[in-house]
């Protein structure tokens, strides 16, 4: 049975493996040999030899961890079979300058081999088209955290939108007026540009909106650390188990679990984990609360209270 990532890349867009030509001028560049692209692409897919310095990142770029092992089996993969899947490019609107959509990994395994061009299938895709080309791909690969995958949704949403600003807080915004009018006029009556982004939504994360809403934009809300724990990979529910501890814990919590990126530990370690680190204060506090109840059985001299006052100040220092 198909899982529902595979169900899901069915139903998503096939922008990014489109053949349609382009019409930008290609005479300076050299074709790619059809006996070198991998087995898979489409026979009218033609691929051009880009120089790696006419290459350009992504602005779109979301995915934060580069896997130096795969790029590095990528690149001995490359170097022992000389077969190449193309990259995706489009032009940027200088001459000669193109931008990278999609083989961003496969571009760093080439310029760890030192070659000086990569295969490239050239698409003349406005930003809207390139980012969710590059979302269709990256949400088909099992190794996307649910971070990459929410930031990714988040920037097609605010690209979509047309608003200026931070594509978190426009994304935010929008869902949130989205949210307003439903509860004014009812679930069936969304307007556009609100109907839109909800079929947006829909279309590539195979949720609804209100629950990517309230359950995907909750990571914004995590404290700095933990969003950037979570980017690395840690599970968000775990993420969330470490919010409910007092924040003064959360440091440990995360070195505990394998912070910076990984192997992490599982939600019972965490509970036991912190179980074992609270049996000490509760044993300070038993031991605080017998000395309490001997100092109203005892009468004290006044330089043993001058004594107490002292140690009792002293306490309150170091928890304060």
């Amino acid at each position: 049975m198909p899982s529902k990532r595979q169900l899901l890349a069915e139903r998503r867009s096939r922008v990014g493996e489109s053949a349609t030509p382009v019409n930008v001028s290609t005479g300076h560049l050299t074709a790619v040999e059809r006996t070198l692209v991998e087995d898979g692409a489409s026979e009218d897919v033609v691929a051009y030899w880009i120089p790696l310095d006419d290459l350009e990142p992504s602005p779109f770029q979301y995915r934060y961890t580069l896997d130096e092992g795969a790029v590095e089996a990528l690149a001995q993969s490359i170097q022992a079979q000389e077969l190449y899947q193309p990259i995706t490019v489009r032009p940027t609107g200088q001459p000669g300058r193109y931008q990278v959509v999609l083989g961003h990994r496969r571009m760093e395994a080439f310029r760890r081999l030192k070659r000086t061009a990569v295969p490239a299938m050239i698409r003349e895709y406005d930003d809207l088209q390139a980012l969710r080309a590059m979302l269709d791909e990256n949400l088909r690969r099992e190794d996307v955290n649910l971070f990459e995958q929410t930031e990714g949704v988040v920037r097609l949403v605010a690209v979509s939108s047309g608003r200026p600003g931070d594509p978190v807080e426009v994304t935010r915004r929008l869902l949130g007026e989205m949210r307003t009018q439903m509860k004014l006029n009812g679930p069936e009556d969304l307007q556009e540009p609100y109907l839109t982004t909800s079929r947006l939504i829909q279309e590539v994360t195979g949720m609804p909106w209100l629950s990517f809403y309230t359950n995907r934009m909750r990571v914004y809300s995590l404290p700095a650390a933990l969003q950037k724990a979570v980017r690395a990979g840690m599970p968000y529910s775990l993420a969330l188990a470490v919010q409910r501890l007092p924040e003064d814990r959360h440091t440990a919590a995360l070195a505990f679990l394998g912070a910076p990126a990984g192997p992490w530990r599982s939600r019972q370690d965490l509970v036991a984990w912190a179980a074992e680190e609270r049996e000490p204060q509760r044993g300070y506090l038993d031991r605080l609360q017998g000395l309490g109840r001997q100092l109203d059985r005892r009468q004290l001299t006044r330089a043993d209270q001058a004594q107490v006052e002292k140690l009792l100040k002293r306490l309150e220092g170091l928890l304060q």
